[in-house]
């Protein structure tokens, strides 16, 4: 029997209606309602002028909320039928201690291009880490003294290994305002970064820690094609057999998971390196899988802030936290000098991850941990987020206008975000060229061939955090020259 919900009881759904950011409070709250089943699966939403009307906002403002939860898998568009609400797996019983999304609302080793093995101490700059001279060093300082003066004596100790307890409440309030989250505060636990969170969780893994029992044979767990060498040798060292799963224009092709792995390691918001978005179908799908089989979802919220033509898409978390393992760090945004990075997971998964953080390093250093908090609850963190997006933005854009008068035979997929493009090759002999001469100017890459599982396309991948106005002409010369390399032709 379908439910179609009356405009006015948008309104009980809602909450009261803010002054500003009314997008958000909107977007927000339906998904919201959604997540925790206020709003039930097949419930028809009001057509858009009846919803503005209700709730007192433009209807432009009501069909872009819409649109983002369409985009990220909570809502389905049926033509003549209207916006009716997904279907969603139902969590396990027994879920006890997650709080509602508040209605306001990768590193060393895992670093998607960690590129080539460097000389000792000679560290290559991956394709996707940021500008450091955009670091916010005033803020970061005052955020130092800030966090640090607000320490308990207790709190220099031993750190807790989950994190400090600030930080933990200030990451839940963040990641349930900008990734739209199911998060609680003792959902978090602070990690050195993505590297650290997915090796402790590739070990529990191969431990059958998580995840159902461990079977007689190697654990086996699915990965994107191409993906990201980083993370495949994490997985790799730990024991796991890492299965590719192709990887296309709307993301992981979830139809294609393999029935035996215990996980898998998904860059919904942002894939590496292909940069496209996992469409919500696939979403759906994705869920699917991890419920028929009580499997795990990692979810690397890869360059998920830094997205340039819209709001980004919310986390795959928020549709199942019972299933899904939510993996951030500040490596994108901030420094991946930091090591400080966040997991946010289920019950059954904090209590084994905390184990393995205390019995790895007793814990995340407790000042810079206070720093980070000090940051998040000042604002600063984003008002950074602010200014970086639209450095980046501007950035990324000069050299695609530049690609693309000099390169016109030449697409350059993905969506408009993150630090790196992906130009395409006509084959080994032009990709070896273009990494070469792009290293040789200072400028990051690596073989897009390099990133393949079992299928491996010829083409760099290439940094743009660092890519300044005056860098642009190399860049696109490097390219250009490299294309010509070989039997084949992109210019013609």
């Amino acid at each position: 029997m379908t439910t179609r919900t009356e405009p006015d009881a948008l309104l009980l759904l809602l909450g009261p209606r803010p002054g500003r950011d009314v997008g958000r409070w909107l977007q927000a709250g339906l998904r919201a309602a959604v997540a925790d089943g206020r709003l039930e699966a097949g419930a028809v939403l009001p057509s858009s002028r009846d919803a503005a009307a209700a709730l007192g906002v433009s209807r432009g403002t009501v069909t872009t909320a819409v649109d983002v939860l369409v985009g990220e898998g909570l809502l389905v568009a049926r033509p003549r039928s209207g916006v009716v609400v997904a279907a969603l797996p139902a969590p396990p019983s027994g879920r006890a201690g997650t709080a509602a999304p508040h209605p306001g609302g990768a590193a060393p080793g895992v670093e998607p291009g960690s590129g080539p093995r460097p000389a000792p101490g000679a560290r290559p700059v991956s394709v996707g880490t940021p500008d450091p001279a955009l670091f916010p060093r005033a803020a970061w300082a005052r955020a130092v003294r800030d966090g640090v003066r607000g320490l308990a004596d207790a709190d220099l100790g031993y750190p807790d290994p989950q994190g400090l307890p600030a930080l933990r409440e200030a990451l839940a309030v963040h990641l349930r305002r900008a990734r739209g989250a199911h998060v609680a505060a003792e959902d978090v636990v602070v990690v050195s970064g993505v590297a650290q969170a997915l090796s402790l969780l590739a070990r529990l893994l191969t431990a059958g820690r998580v995840a159902g029992a461990r079977p007689a044979g190697p654990v086996r767990v699915a990965v994107e094609d191409p993906s990201s060498r980083g993370a495949l040798e994490l997985l790799r060292d730990a024991g796991l057999h890492a299965v590719g799963v192709p990887a296309d224009v709307e993301g992981l092709r979830a139809d294609l998971l393999p029935d035996d792995a215990r996980a898998v390691l998904v860059t919904p918001a942002h894939q590496f390196p292909r940069g496209v978005v996992l469409g919500p179908a696939r979403r759906r799908a994705l869920l699917a899988w991890a419920a028929a089989g009580d499997r795990l979802v990692l979810e690397d919220d890869y360059d998920a802030e830094l997205r340039y033509d819209r709001e980004p898409v919310a986390s795959v978390q928020a549709l199942d936290p019972e299933r899904v393992v939510l993996l951030g760090s500040v490596s994108k945004l901030l420094s991946p000098a930091l090591r400080l990075g966040w997991v946010v997971a289920p019950p059954r998964v904090v209590g084994p991850l905390v184990e393995a953080k205390r019995h790895a390093d007793l814990g995340t250093s407790v000042p810079e941990q206070a720093a980070l908090a000090a940051l998040l609850g000042s604002g600063a963190y984003q008002r950074h987020l602010r200014r970086a997006r639209l450095v980046y933005q501007r950035r990324r854009r000069l050299l695609l206008d530049a690609l693309a008068h000099a390169l016109p035979g030449v697409e350059v997929g993905g969506v408009a975000a993150g630090l790196h493009l992906v130009v395409p090759l006509p084959g080994p002999a032009a990709e070896r060229a273009a990494v070469t001469g792009l290293l040789a100017a200072g400028v990051p890459a690596e073989p897009l061939s390099g990133t393949g599982v079992d299928r491996h396309e010829s083409g760099v991948v290439v940094g743009t955090a660092r890519v300044r106005d005056g860098d642009v002409e190399r860049v696109v010369r490097v390219l250009r020259a490299a294309s010509l390399t070989g039997s084949e032709k992109l210019v013609r």
